[in-house]
């Protein structure tokens, strides 16, 4: 019965689209309010002064791109969403690890966390809120090369 429903090409679908849409809300999300997007970046302390806004710019774009050729499952989607979510980990753990108590992540509308939430929860919250959405890619993946026989990635 798990099985059934785990390789079902509706599991597949709501996994995928679910994903889509959080990547182009959240990047959308971040375009709506670049400046602010910038300004959490900056709280992170990895990358120059110069290359905040065009980070801030860029990375939102490339999750609205990614978030559209998921949903229409199109090559390269899943993939893209795959390297964001692994790059995000990574961020988010090197933050973590380096005692950073950041109170908004970023990760969707920046300044989306009441005031005085500072203690670290946010990192944390937002790191295993990414390891699921990976554990859904892995599905995706593991849907696409088991079930469907292909290797579309």
């Amino acid at each position: 019965m798990m099985l059934r429903f785990v390789s079902s090409v509706w599991t597949y679908r709501v996994v995928r689209l679910a994903l889509a849409v959080l990547f182009l809300v959240a990047g959308a999300m971040k375009l709506a309010d670049m400046q602010a997007f910038a300004r959490v970046i900056e709280e992170y302390r990895m990358l120059p002064q110069a290359v905040v806004p065009w980070v801030a710019f860029l990375l939102p774009l490339a999750e609205v791109a990614a978030g559209v050729l998921l949903f229409f499952d199109r090559r390269g989607g899943l993939t893209a969403v795959t390297a964001m979510l692994l790059l995000f980990l990574g961020v988010l753990g090197y933050a973590m690890a380096a005692g950073l108590t950041i109170g908004d992540c970023g990760c969707f509308e920046p300044g989306d966390l009441p005031e005085g939430v500072e203690d670290g929860s946010a990192l944390r919250d937002a790191f295993v809120r990414d390891v699921v959405m990976l554990a859904g890619a892995c599905h995706l993946y593991w849907w696409r090369m088991r079930v469907a026989g292909r290797v579309f990635l």
